[in-house]
């Protein structure tokens, strides 16, 4: 399990890739894509040998919001993880892979203008991908503020400190320098949930690193993620992962 700043959008190239949101998991073969948004918790496994992709990570700031105005490009990035876009189509793959393989070849080789032609390709892609795409209660249609970003990474940073404190709304605001009701909406538009769900996430998302990754019985997880016990981390993450973290350890983790 993962979290980090920047968008994320990736493409198989070869073999098979296991991807985990909290309660949805699928696996993308060659030419399929993945998009996850910033500070979203998830994860991956390699499910094939000889798998590779390529991943592109990145602040909005660095996609063309003038170029991409009638493209709701964001809203691969927002949308519930089940109704971000996939590849529907054979020709859509085969130009899917070509790009993938496109962007690797430009990332590895880094000759003059690489990170125009990232750019470029990403912006293909999306192009291509809205063609085909159909979200089902979201709306996605309005532009992304890259400026955004920076006014609430405070409120970002505040809960990834220390994530067993879980500041206020009223702390996150202040962090911020904005209003509470100004500071809610500029969060939600931003990240495409509140920032109470955003600090339940993070803390969830915590639970699961520690299932995978330690030998920690819950009562310890639950004091070092800051629920009140063993019982809350429980209820709490069944609700949103909907299976036990028992059920979790044993079915996520490495034999």
């Amino acid at each position: 399990m993962d979290v980090h700043q920047g968008m994320e959008m990736g493409i198989v190239l070869r073999g098979r890739m296991e991807r985990h949101y909290e309660d949805l998991a699928f696996v993308a073969g060659p030419g399929d894509v993945h998009f996850c948004s910033a500070w979203e918790p998830h994860g991956w496994r390699v499910a094939a040998p000889n798998t590779s992709q390529v991943v592109v990570i990145f602040l909005p700031e660095v996609i063309d919001c003038d170029l991409l105005s009638d493209i709701p490009w964001f809203g691969f990035f927002t949308a519930p993880p089940r109704e971000r876009p996939r590849v529907g189509t054979e020709k859509l793959r085969k130009k899917t892979l070509e790009i993938g393989q496109l962007l690797r070849r430009e990332s590895l080789d880094e000759l003059p203008g690489w990170s125009v032609s990232v750019r470029s390709l990403v912006t293909y892609l999306f192009v291509l991908l809205s063609r085909q795409w159909e979200p089902r209660g979201h709306a996605p249609a309005r532009r992304a503020s890259a400026g955004s970003f920076a006014r609430v990474m405070p409120a970002v940073e505040l809960v990834h400190r220390d994530i067993a404190r879980a500041p206020s709304l009223a702390e996150a605001a202040t962090a911020c320098g904005l209003h509470r009701t100004r500071f809610s909406s500029v969060f939600k538009d931003t990240l495409g949930i509140s920032f109470l769900e955003f600090r339940r996430r993070a803390r969830l998302a915590q639970v699961a690193q520690f299932l995978l990754t330690s030998q920690l019985p819950s009562e310890a997880i639950a004091e070092k993620t800051g629920f009140v016990d063993a019982s809350h981390m429980h209820r709490t993450f069944v609700g949103t992962y909907h299976c036990t973290p028992g059920e979790y350890r044993r079915r996520n983790r490495p034999c």
